[in-house]
């Protein structure tokens, strides 16, 4: 998965493609008992302090860990435009091979009143390590005492590089035998004249309606999750007009035979 993040960023450079982030209001925060919680997380995670090689002729991207890097909590005065700020922050991106691939930055707005802004690349942490990793920045910020990491990520490296990916291989060949050619959605509508884009679709669906789907989905003795997926399917269906039709879901899975996943 940090393989394709770093070939989609590298093939599309200056377009902020995984370059995440998270701004937030808080009050009453000391600066500096923040900035040592973060260094002291920075410094224990060596994800955090890692950047990306590609160049020379590597056979494959390394993913490079420093000893030391910045862990500066930066504080800034006299920024009252908070989503011009973070919307800079966010494009000025980051040099892959140049960690840490994150900043975290304080704009003070007075009285006691700060904006949180943490701009991240998606190559080294996702929602989970994320949401752990502010946990930990919180449980230190307090006064309390770390326990020791149960797994390094490098583990979870050595785990990856142990899997058979000829079985691998040979499972989803087996699995997608039965079609054709790829499923796209993309070839059943009108295509632009020229370029390409994306767009974004809300549903908002009320009370009573959300209930009417969970009733439906108990009766069927499936989650949410499977109903949605089976409605995605059926409407694969319709527009590609083929029979048998797949798709892929992204998943935050964690592996249960490694310790401390």
């Amino acid at each position: 998965m940090q393989q394709g993040m770093l070939f989609h960023a590298l093939d599309n450079p200056g377009s902020g493609l995984y370059v995440n982030q998270i701004s937030v209001a808080v009050e009453q925060l000391d600066p500096a008992r923040l900035q040592a919680a973060w260094a002291q997380v920075v410094a224990r995670h060596a994800t955090l302090r890692s950047g990306f090689l590609w160049q020379g002729g590597l056979r494959q991207p390394l993913q490079v860990v420093q000893r030391q890097v910045p862990a500066e909590v930066r504080v800034i005065e006299g920024e009252t435009d908070v989503i011009a700020f973070a919307e800079r922050d966010r494009a000025a991106g980051f040099d892959l091979a140049r960690p840490p691939l994150q900043r975290m930055s304080l704009l003070a707005l007075g009285e006691g009143r700060w904006q949180l802004v943490w701009t991240m690349h998606h190559l080294v942490t996702d929602g989970w390590s994320g949401a752990q990793l502010i946990k930990e920045v919180l449980q230190v910020y307090a006064g309390e005492r770390l326990p020791a990491p149960v797994a390094r990520y490098a583990d979870y490296i050595a785990w990856l590089q142990r899997q058979d990916g000829d079985a691998a291989e040979a499972f989803w060949r087996q699995r997608l035998a039965g079609l054709d050619e790829p499923c796209l959605l993309a070839d059943s509508l009108p295509r632009p004249a020229e370029g390409s884009g994306h767009g974004v679709t809300y549903s908002h669906y009320d009370a009573a309606e959300t209930e009417r789907l969970r009733v439906f989905a108990r009766q069927q003795r499936v989650t949410l999750n499977t109903l949605l997926q089976g409605a995605w399917l059926l409407l694969l269906q319709r527009y590609t007009g083929k029979q048998r039709v797949t798709f892929g879901a992204t998943v935050a899975g964690r592996p249960t035979s490694l310790a401390g996943a």
